[in-house]
Formats: structure tokens, C-alpha cells, sequence
């Protein structure tokens, strides 16, 4: 006789044995709810490693990738990291080592044999002599030496008869005037005059209630040759250069003075051909 075991889990730990001999079995009924499962067993120890099994046949070789050598894109530059510290410093390389000990002087070579002494060559000829150089300059003057002692005086021998008186020689030219004199006077009442030779040495009065021009004139006078000038009344003498004359003066125009006031005074120095220096109470 066979006999079936049916285990069904109802309820954790629990089962139903039925035998040939039970009738039979009814529909089961609905499966009660889940209970609350149990707490978890300890873990087994792990078993032994089994034996490593035959390598299998090596696979087809597959495609060959993208070119690995194409670099891809450059990432970020990340944040400059802090500096580090400082390293000691080394040694100064600057410093030279010791000098190394000097060898020993190596010993002198022998003497070579001196060489036979070549002919003389001919002498060249004489070259053309060169030009005398400047004469140098006169030394100086040596000291003169002291004068000797006078010998005494000879004796004074007769006097002789006295020579007939020469001729009279010509009498020489009348020399010219000197500057300094005043050689008379030369009264204009005009408001115009123009200086003429005979004015040489003179002083020109010039008289007049107007102005008064005075013309100084082109080759008339000569180096060192003056004029003198008055100013009588109330006309203002004005200096005039003649054509081709310059004249020179300290007044607010140098080559048109005018003399200052009544009774003002001043002097027309020729100095050159046609140029004339006028000094005095001028302005």
C-alpha cells in the first residue's frame, strides 16, 4: 500500500499528513492572511570554490573603434592651485672651488742649431732729400750785461774855429685849425637851412618861433670835421639826413635827433664818409 505525504504551508512551521486510508480530500478553503514573517537565520558559512572551468574558444575580432588618436575637446582650466612655500636656498654657486694645486713646469726643450747668416743684400740708392723744415723760433734775449766802468776823461783839445751859419730853409705850411677853436659864428633865422663847408668849426644859431629842420649834407665834410648847433627861441631844431647821409645819435630817433629846449646845444662829429655822430642835450 502506498501512502502520499501532502505538506501545504498554512502557517509557518505547521502541516497536514494524510494517508490512503483518509477519504477524500475536500476543496480547499481560502488561504488565511500572511503572518508576520520570522526573523532572518544566520548566513551559512560560504562553500567552497568550485574548479575553474575550460576557457572558451576566443570570439571573432570585433570592429576597430574610432581613431583614439583624435584628441578630444580641451576640458576647463581649473583654478590655479595655492603656491606652495619656498624652498630653502641652495649654496652660492657663485663662489669658486678651490684652486687646484699648479703641476710641475715641464722640462726645457735643447736649443735648435742657429741658421747660417744670409748675403747681404745691395744698398739701395739714396733717396731725394726732404724739404728744410720752418726756421724755429728766436731764442730769447740773453741779459745785457752791466755796463762797464767810464774811463777817465781825456784830455779837452783846442776849440776850433766856429763854421759859417747855413741858409735859412723855406718856411713850412700853415698846419690846419685845431678842433678846439671856434672858428666864428653863423646866425639863421629861417625854419630850413642846410650845413655848408664854411659852417666847419662854427656854431649855426638856429632862431625861430616854428620848427626848425637842419640838413646835414652829403660830401662835404671829412672824418674828425665838427659843427656846432644852438637852439635859439621856441621852434625845435630837427636833425635831417641829407641823401646818402647817416646820421647817429642817443635821441628817440637815432637818425632824426631833435634838440631838447631853448638855448639846448649839440655837436655834428663826422666820423666817416657821409656819417656823422651828433651828440648834446638831444632827444
Amino acid at each position: 500500500m502506498t501512502t502520499f505525504v501532502v505538506i501545504e504551508s498554512i502557517t509557518p512551521n505547521q502541516s497536514l499528513v494524510f494517508s490512503a486510508q483518509q477519504g477524500p480530500q475536500g476543496i480547499g478553503g481560502a488561504t488565511g492572511p500572511t503572518g508576520p514573517s520570522g526573523p532572518v537565520g544566520a548566513t551559512g558559512p560560504i562553500g567552497a570554490t568550485g574548479a575553474t572551468g575550460a576557457t572558451g574558444a576566443t570570439g571573432a575580432t570585433g570592429a576597430t573603434g574610432a581613431d583614439s588618436t583624435v584628441a578630444g575637446p580641451t576640458g576647463a582650466t581649473g583654478p590655479a592651485g595655492a603656491t606652495g612655500p619656498t624652498g630653502p636656498t641652495g649654496a652660492d654657486s657663485t663662489v669658486p672651488g678651490p684652486t687646484g694645486a699648479t703641476g710641475p713646469a715641464g722640462a726645457t726643450g735643447a736649443t735648435g742649431p742657429v741658421g747660417a747668416t744670409g748675403t747681404t743684400g745691395d744698398i739701395g740708392a739714396t733717396g731725394p732729400a726732404g724739404a728744410t723744415g720752418p726756421v724755429g723760433a728766436t731764442g730769447a734775449t740773453g741779459e745785457v750785461g752791466a755796463t762797464g766802468a767810464t774811463g777817465p776823461a781825456g784830455a779837452t783839445g783846442p776849440t776850433g774855429p766856429t763854421g759859417p751859419t747855413g741858409l735859412t730853409g723855406p718856411t713850412g705850411p700853415t698846419g690846419a685849425t685845431g678842433v678846439g677853436n671856434i672858428a666864428g659864428f653863423n646866425t639863421q633865422t629861417g625854419t630850413s637851412y642846410t650845413l655848408v663847408a664854411g659852417d666847419l668849426s662854427d656854431i649855426v644859431t638856429l632862431n625861430n618861433a616854428a620848427a626848425i629842420t637842419l640838413t646835414v649834407p652829403p660830401s662835404v665834410f671829412s672824418a674828425n670835421d665838427q659843427i656846432h648847433v644852438v637852439q635859439y627861441g621856441a621852434g625845435q631844431v630837427t636833425f635831417a639826413q641829407g641823401a646818402g647821409v647817416t646820421i647817429l645819435s642817443t635821441g628817440a630817433t637815432t637818425t632824426a635827433p631833435k634838440l631838447r629846449t631853448n638855448k639846448s646845444a649839440a655837436t655834428v662829429i663826422c666820423t666817416a664818409s657821409n656819417t656823422f655822430l651828433i651828440v648834446g642835450d638831444i632827444v
